[in-house]
């Protein structure tokens, strides 16, 4: 159901908003996985600290 969602959304964007808003929320899209790839790296870190301590 998600997928079908996503895609439905991102045609009707490309439909009337055109490429521009594509790559905009492409980019955001990006920008949301980047930044919790890097939360969940810093909540490891932070759990093996406090294992050594």
């Amino acid at each position: 159901m998600t997928t079908a969602f996503i895609l439905v959304a991102l045609t009707l964007i490309v439909t009337f908003a055109g490429p521009t808003m594509l790559y905009i929320c492409v980019g955001y899209a990006d920008y949301m996985l980047e930044r919790r790839r890097h939360l969940l790296a810093v909540k490891h870190a932070v759990r093996r600290r406090s294992d050594e301590l």
